[in-house]
């Protein structure tokens, strides 16, 4: 055969996606990062029920995951609140990241990271000022809190150097990017067990790893016992579940 056939076939061969998964008995376990998302505090504890619920379960599962907090839940002295988040981050089980600033209301008729660069870099900014003097964390993952991404999202996140990772996009950041391939959720706030089994036979298989987002204090029993009913078969599939920046040391290698 033809040498530069063979070193053209050799090429083609070697070249695999990381984010697809390579098929034989060598075959890596596949990576889940569950982006949890709108930590606030709660008026009857540090905490709504509902995320000590997701809480107290993936710890007893020993699995890992990441948790988004919304900066301006920072801004008054809650010392119960504060702790609870600081204790999880010091277990290593969780990571938060940055969630955005703003308290949305349907009244507002644009989300924080679709308007000017100013204001992104501003909300990027209060949050990882505030987890940096009230919780004593850098946050390096960023996703935005009710809000798509416009024109001006990457520059804005690529000013923020302690931010290396971005859920869901933009295009053009130098920031990791963590892919959306289906959905825990389907509508958002629902998990919906028979869609996501039938998603993940189609099209998520053979990915090297799946983020996927939820909304836990969205979640009601019905809903809780469908996110329960993935996770599970998550397990049972062998998956590994990561933080994001745990992933993100799987790709430089170290």
């Amino acid at each position: 055969m033809n040498p530069k056939l063979l070193l053209s076939l050799a090429v083609v061969l070697a070249v695999v996606s990381f984010n697809t998964i390579a098929i034989g008995d060598d075959q890596p376990a596949q990576i889940v990062i569950l982006k949890l998302d709108d930590i606030t505090a709660y008026g009857g504890g540090p905490i709504n029920p509902r995320w000590q619920r997701v809480t107290d379960y993936l710890g007893d599962k020993g699995i890992k995951a990441s948790y988004g907090i919304i900066g301006y839940s920072m801004e008054e002295e809650n010392e119960a609140y504060f702790n609870w988040i600081k204790s999880l981050h010091a277990s290593g089980k969780v990571e938060f990241w940055n969630h955005g600033y703003r308290r949305r209301s349907a009244a507002d008729k644009t989300g924080e990271f679709e308007e000017s660069y100013e204001i992104q870099k501003e909300a990027l900014e209060k949050t990882q000022r505030l987890a940096k003097e009230k919780l004593g964390i850098d946050l390096v993952a960023f996703g935005p809190h009710w809000s798509g991404m416009n024109e001006h999202t990457p520059r804005a996140l690529d000013s923020i150097p302690d931010i290396k990772i971005c859920f869901y996009g933009p295009t053009g950041t130098k920031k990791l990017v963590l892919p959306r391939y289906l959905n825990l959720e389907v509508p958002t706030h629902v998990p919906n067990f028979t869609k996501f089994k039938a998603d993940y036979d189609r099209i998520g298989r053979d990915k090297r790893c799946l983020t996927l987002q939820g909304h836990p204090c969205s979640w009601n029993d019905e809903r809780w016992a469908d996110f329960v009913r993935i996770i599970e078969f998550l397990i049972a599939k062998d998956c590994v579940f990561m933080t994001p920046s745990e992933y993100m040391k799987t790709i430089a290698g170290e």
